[in-house]
């Protein structure tokens, strides 16, 4: 997931558009069909729906948190003030040693609340297909989190690695594989086509290349022989996503991440850490394979599920800060997709941004989930 400042420069290279009014066809970046003008936002996605690859999707998702390195040294800033957090979602219980901001809390929180909703509802118009052609629809369960594990076991070492480096010990992908792999044995995990592992980090043993200004998150799927081979020898067919601590990827002393994105209250600090995990979990869900292609040739062999033809963009991709104030990073305008808040099923408000809706907007496809258009 970029940041906003990336998602800036992406909308001024591509030409802000606005949302076409159906049947209107959306067919040239950066021109609109309608003689509305041009809409002032960020993340206003490429037009152009998304399209099955091939690739598996999760049926019915499972969502598993880890907690790397929270109660490690070096986790948090000194004179952070620590106390213990107990997170207890249905009968899943963990205990966090330290979480000033509340932030491993509130993802929690949001996992666990957000199966069944509207937002996540948009993902059940995707499928995969068996070997007879038969459509296999992505499921709206009520309960996604499935796991917490706080490990402060396996030595969190993101800081001493680079996404340049060979793969191994000083690789990222390497480095965050081996802790998903670690992870599938922890929960003891049989089916790894529904299952994301979600690996959130604290500040100071956060991913080093997003907190340089890389990005906010991403996902991705361990595969031998892709990644210049950062995945050989290790488990076949896990996702995870990186969750970096949202809160300490700045720019210029600004969040880049969602900090107040949607909200302007006191919760509204912890806004960019559901956007974000959102983000991720809907674009393992709807691609688990990453957008992953093995072979080359005419016949190459896609693990990925559904992405943008033209872009190469997932669902979460395709709508990211859609609407948030390109100056300030903060607040949002009203237009169609914007970012937003939703109702969890526990009754708790989260922030999101929308996701990539094929059926939207008569079938031309628009943002929906939050602040739909008409009709989607």
């Amino acid at each position: 997931m970029p940041n906003f400042v990336q998602e800036a420069q992406h909308d001024q290279a591509a030409g802000a558009i606005v949302p076409p009014a159906p049947p209107c066809p959306q067919n040239v970046v950066g021109q609109s069909c309608s003689i509305v003008p041009e809409t002032p936002a960020l993340g206003v996605p490429y037009p152009g729906n998304m399209a099955y690859y091939g690739g598996h999707v999760q049926v019915h998702p499972r969502q598993y948190l880890v907690y790397w390195g929270w109660g490690q040294s070096g986790a948090w800033p000194k004179g952070t003030k620590c106390a213990s957090e107990r997170i207890a979602e249905g009968t899943l219980t963990a205990t966090l040693s330290c979480d000033p901001d509340r932030a491993g809390k509130y993802m929690a929180d949001f996992l666990h609340q957000v199966g069944g909703t509207h937002w996540a509802g948009v993902q059940t118009q995707y499928f995969q297909t068996d070997s007879s052609g038969k459509k296999k629809f992505i499921s709206n369960d009520r309960n996604l989190l499935a796991g917490i594990w706080v490990d402060n076991s396996d030595a969190n070492t993101l800081p001493k690695t680079n996404l340049d480096n060979a793969a191994g010990s000083t690789n990222t992908l390497t480095v965050l594989a081996r802790e998903a792999q670690a992870a599938v044995k922890h929960f003891k995990i049989t089916d790894l086509n529904d299952a994301d592992i979600v690996i959130v980090q604290p500040p100071g043993l956060s991913d080093p290349n997003a907190l340089s200004q890389g990005y906010c998150a991403f996902h991705d799927y361990l595969w031998p022989g892709i990644e210049s081979g950062v995945y050989d020898g290790l488990t076949k067919g896990i996702s995870y996503s990186n969750i970096p601590y949202q809160l300490a990827i700045n720019s210029n002393g600004v969040n880049v991440c969602g900090e107040n994105a949607v909200n302007s209250d006191a919760q509204g600090k912890l806004d960019g850490f559901s956007i974000v995990l959102g983000h991720e979990m809907e674009e393992t869900v709807t691609d688990p394979g990453a957008e992953d292609v093995v072979g080359t040739g005419i016949s190459p062999s896609h693990l990925g599920g559904w992405y943008d033809t033209l872009d190469a963009n997932e669902n979460g991709d395709k709508c990211a800060w859609v609407g948030l104030n390109p100056l300030t990073g903060q607040g949002t305008f009203p237009i169609p997709g914007a970012l937003g808040n939703i109702t969890g099923n526990g009754g708790e408000r989260f922030a999101v941004q929308s996701l990539w809706s094929d059926a939207a907007a008569a079938g031309v496809g628009w943002c929906a989930g939050v602040n739909d258009l008409p009709g989607s």
